[in-house]
């Protein structure tokens, strides 16, 4: 088992770098995980059904007062936007629902590239750790004294599989948590889009059977 106070003491740069990225991954993933699962946590397809119901009764108050029940959410706000730009027209109203999707984007993705690019570099870190582990245990057959020999050797064996270990706590849970987060962000993504749909084909068949009323009524 890894001994991180000796590790720290033995000061191996690539060692302690790995140390720095770790403690990154498990940041970033606390941030990320809060974000997108509590956060942002929305059952969707009951919460678009309602939302259609309110909108074929055509009532806009209605709409808006359930498309506020998660504000942080962002299917929330690209339903908001849309609602509170109904009675602007079909262009404007697809035209809020695309910017506030824009503006939502880089909340929705934030720091997880970043997850991805330290598991990479875990992997990294590893591996050129290893390799100088294994440069300073090569140079150990140089020496003549079997003791001497045999100690550099171990500290050599030893620096170069600690070195792997390290890579691999970093590199592990960053490239898990980077795609487990990839593919919530893609969801929330697509339930952007269809809410963004359900809202404009809602309004604008609404709107259609508005017309046809008064044309009725004439």
């Amino acid at each position: 088992m890894l001994n991180v106070g000796a590790l720290i003491e033995e000061g191996n740069p690539f060692i302690l770098l790995a140390m720095v990225a770790l403690l990154a991954v498990a940041i970033i993933t606390v941030e990320r995980f809060y974000t997108l699962y509590f956060r942002y946590r929305l059952k969707v397809p009951p919460f678009r059904k309602v939302l259609e119901q309110a909108l074929q009764e055509m009532d806009l108050n209605k709409a808006l007062r359930i498309a506020s029940i998660n504000q942080n959410h962002p299917v929330c706000k690209v339903a908001r936007a849309g609602l509170l730009r109904a009675n602007a027209g079909d262009r404007e109203l697809v035209r809020a629902m695309e910017t506030q999707q824009l503006e939502t984007m880089p909340r929705i993705v934030g720091l997880t590239p970043f997850l991805a690019m330290l598991g990479n570099l875990g992997t990294l870190l590893g591996l050129i750790g290893t390799v100088f582990g294994m440069i300073a245990a090569f140079e150990g057959l140089g020496v003549s004294d079997s003791g001497a020999k045999q100690e550099i050797l171990a500290r050599g064996i030893a620096l170069a599989m600690n070195a792997t270990a390290m890579g691999l706590l970093v590199a592990i849970p960053g490239t898990f948590f980077a795609t487990l987060f990839s593919f919530r962000q893609e969801k929330l993504v697509d339930q952007m889009e269809e809410i963004n749909l359900t809202v404009s084909a809602g309004i604008g068949q609404a709107t259609r059977d508005a017309k046809l009323r008064q044309q009725q009524q004439r």
